[in-house]
């Protein structure tokens, strides 16, 4: 082995992570996963008997084929990358592409990349078969990396062509020598035949076998050649007569060779699975992006497997092997990171080419993340902002320079209120200035609010985190009183991390969702309790008829079947006794809610004061709020309970309880 090679390899592996993660934001483990993952691939590729299979899964727009893309051109691997889209029709000729692939590259190490992998599902929702129209056997090539290739150009047919050819023209005196037909060494009859057929009237000689015709046929001998230089040197050395030979030889070979061979390749599957980030639905643009990335890291491979069972077989999934990478979302720091990262490169763009210098204010920054930013729709949106609200006007702001004839250094773009304020300076002097009107749709759905609604969704978010507060020891991450959202007024962001619910979690889960509609109750009075807490009832109501029927949690002991499938958790399902003991939790979940409230009411009243001037409180915020109004718990508190459940402490008692009776035993029968 070759240590000082291997060095090498590796270095410029971990030179190309150092790269990766200057130009992807948010995603450095995933960058350390893929580099560690695929290091067998290339720093051992000789040693490879399998495809090496990489998944990559994640939230769309978080840059999984882009940075596979980078990848391969950093590792100069362009000619052996193969990307194909299993969303469309091209996946059905992935055999004929792999074929030329073998034609065109000579190593082994290629690299695919199927992307979209979601949709080649092979299952439908309700778990039956789904017939795949597709020829290609893609499980087996994932398995053990081959295929029946589709053979073409030099088929066994053409090959008895070419053989057969060969033969008649040197039955016409036909010589080749070194690999080239020398024109004047052919009978003159021929020469012309030749010229004529080749189009070629100028030169002294002609190559016969062209460099790809070579490789193809290096293909069928490798058996007897160490490599394409080996064969090219005997190639080169055969006559005619030994050149006919060698094709007749290669049309018998042809037959045996129907299946390709690509086990020493580096596959990656990327895919985006809803099933798994069932939070994915939400495209509203006032979700807080750290909040949501802490949600998204989350989710491990065993839900990813999970997620993959709805779409694929069993004996699929395990052919993906379990290598999986799961991207998360990116946070605020990222998209901020890519802001900059585009404005920079503007600005080095204006410095060379106009010998201008480009500013930008922070409220511009501020504009293109309010409005380019949709946490589970990660970069495109945020880049066909800037496109739109930067790089669509710099043309305008160049023009403006050259028809008004002045002299500029600088250019500083700041923003307010739907339009780019722009400043021509020269010498530190401005000299000229001009407005550009532009359209931030989603900062004026925030601006044109109804505050009469806004106060309305402000109490009822506050009461949610209220209850949420007290009784769950939780801190909403995010409250919002105004979203750009048409479908949204408001929501309370919280995280879940302990997600064992107990029974006698069920009334405080109950309270909590209620605390919105009791919050409208208690501040706004009874007539004036306003449409929107239907989500909440339909929680609470779910939460509570899934505990009793199917949990346990009530009266009755077995799992109810429940036949409305529609609305399979409303009150009106016919098991009277369940039904009744729902409704009680419920009712006296509402009478606890309200007297809470009532007792939390300057929390309640100061936490919608803020959401009114704010429109959105952080975690930090709402901490503030709690230290300073908060009479029944506090942030010691809060930190003290924030876990609830003592079944380890309570099992620990238990078996230390067992152990002291048969110690005690022991001793006994030691007495006696």
């Amino acid at each position: 082995m070759n240590f000082k090679h291997l060095q090498q390899k590796t270095n410029k592996l971990n030179h190309i992570k150092t790269i990766l993660k200057q130009e992807f934001f948010g995603i450095d483990k995933a960058i350390d996963q893929i580099i560690e993952s695929m290091q067998p691939w290339y720093l051992f590729n000789e040693t490879q008997t399998h495809p090496l299979i990489v998944n990559l899964w994640g939230l769309t727009g978080t840059g999984k084929t882009a940075l596979v893309k980078r990848l391969v051109k950093l590792l100069n691997k362009e000619q052996a990358f193969f990307r194909f889209e299993m969303n469309s029709e091209k996946h059905k000729d992935i055999d004929r592409q792999l074929s030329e692939a073998i034609d065109v590259y000579e190593n082994e190490d290629y690299i695919f990349c199927f992307d979209e992998f979601q949709h080649l599902r092979t299952l439908y929702d309700d778990g039956t078969e789904k017939d795949v129209d597709m020829k290609f056997n893609l499980w087996d090539f994932l398995d053990v990396g081959e295929f029946d290739m589709k053979l073409h150009i030099r088929d066994v047919n053409g090959y008895l062509k070419w053989y057969e050819t060969l033969q008649i023209w040197i039955e016409n005196g036909f010589k080749l020598k070194n690999g080239r037909i020398y024109y004047d060494e052919q009978p003159k009859k021929l020469e012309q035949y030749l010229r004529n057929f080749y189009k070629d009237f100028k030169s002294k000689s002609y190559e016969y076998v062209d460099r790809v015709e070579r490789h193809n046929l290096y293909k069928l001998f490798q058996d007897q050649f160490e490599n394409i230089l080996d064969f090219e040197t005997y190639f080169f050395q055969l006559d005619e007569t030994q050149l006919l030979g060698i094709l007749y030889e290669a049309s018998k070979r042809k037959r045996k060779t129907e299946k390709g061979n690509m086990s020493k390749s580096l596959i990656f599957i990327i895919g985006n699975l809803d099933e798994a980030y069932e939070m994915s639905s939400d495209y509203n643009p006032d979700l807080n992006a750290d909040a949501f990335r802490k949600q998204s890291l989350e989710i491990k491979i065993p839900e990813i497997k999970e997620a993959l069972k709805k779409r694929f077989r069993n004996e699929q999934i395990s052919r993906l092997g379990n290598n999986h990478i799961i991207y998360p979302a990116l946070n605020k720091s990222a998209y901020s990171n890519i802001i900059d990262k585009h404005f920079k490169n503007l600005k080095y763009d204006f410095q060379s080419n106009y010998n201008i210098k480009l500013k930008f204010a922070p409220s511009v920054n501020q504009m293109i993340y309010n409005n380019g930013v949709y946490p589970t729709q990660g970069v495109r949106p945020l880049k066909s902002s800037l496109k739109t609200f930067i790089d669509a006007n710099l043309g305008q702001i160049l023009s403006y320079l050259v028809l008004k004839k002045f002299n500029a250094d600088e250019i500083r773009i700041s923003y307010h209120t739907n339009t780019l304020h722009i400043i021509y300076m020269n010498q530190e002097n401005c000299v000229e200035e001009l407005d550009l009107t532009i359209d931030a749709s989603l900062d004026n759905i925030r601006q044109s609010t109804n505050k009469n609604k806004q106060a309305v969704t402000a109490i009822h978010e506050s009461g949610h985190a209220v209850l949420s507060i007290v009784l769950s020891n939780e801190i909403p991450k995010q409250l919002t009183s105004t979203t750009a959202n048409t479908n949204s007024d408001g929501f309370t962001h919280i995280d879940f991390e302990d997600k064992l619910i107990a029974k006698k979690d069920l009334i405080n889960l109950a309270r909590r969702a209620l605390g919105g509609l009791e919050a409208e109750r208690l501040i706004f009075g009874e007539d004036l309790i306003s449409l929107g807490s239907s989500s909440d009832l339909k929680k609470v109501t779910n939460l509570i008829i899934k505990s009793l029927y199917e949990n346990a949690m009530g009266s009755k002991l077995g799992f109810y079947h429940i036949e409305s499938l529609q609305n399979k958790y409303g009150l009106y399902e016919p098991i009277s006794d369940l039904q009744k003991e729902a409704e009680v939790i419920i009712l006296k979940a509402q009478k606890l809610a309200q007297d809470l409230l009532n007792k939390e009411k300057t929390l309640l009243l100061n936490m919608a004061q803020k959401l009114i001037e704010h429109s959105s409180l952080e975690f930090s915020d709402i901490k503030t709020l709690i230290e300073k109004q908060a009479k029944t718990t506090s942030l010691d508190s809060i930190e003290a309970n924030s876990k609830l459940h003592p079944h380890l402490e309570k099992l620990n008692y238990h078996i230390k309880e067992i152990t002291d009776n048969d110690v005690k035993k022991a001793v006994n029968l030691l007495v006696l």
